[in-house]
């Protein structure tokens, strides 16, 4: 075998790595959004206390606008840029998830593809660490 070209020893383990890598990220991932699934989805009532996990302040000034089959979230960014943002969501009444990671510095998302009839909650995560985040009050949908 010439000696410029890959074994496909190398190949394999290289693969490997790479999915090992790939599996270990998105694990992390769903380790937070199984967080953000625990708390209930019910209407706002105060201020959010920051979890123990805590380390800065929650995002600020949640609001939503709904323009029925889609909301667009907003918010203040603490941190001033250089945090992401975990949108959490779900039907009222129901447990949040996870829908979307907002990259540091952007303080808005859009929701689509939901349904006319029925009512909904959605939180944001500033995400310090994997395991140390702070989450915002709630707003809810009123159809």
């Amino acid at each position: 075998m010439p000696s410029g070209e890959p074994t496909p020893g190398r190949n394999r383990v290289a693969i490997v790595v790479a999915v090992v890598a790939v599996l270990v990220a998105l694990a992390a991932v769903i380790g937070l959004g199984l967080l953000v699934l625990d708390r209930r989805a019910t209407p706002p009532t105060g201020p959010t206390t920051p979890s123990p996990g805590s380390v800065g302040p929650p995002p600020g000034n949640l609001t939503m606008r709904d323009d029925t089959t889609t909301i667009t979230l907003t918010w203040t960014d603490p941190s001033d840029g250089l945090v992401p943002f975990m949108v959490a969501g779900g039907r009222t009444g129901q447990s949040l998830g996870m829908m979307a990671t907002v990259d540091p510095g952007r303080t808005s998302y859009t929701v689509n593809g939901l349904s006319t009839r029925v009512n909904y909650c959605f939180a944001v995560l500033a995400v310090y660490d994997t395991d140390q985040f702070a989450t915002s009050d709630q707003v809810c949908t009123s159809r």
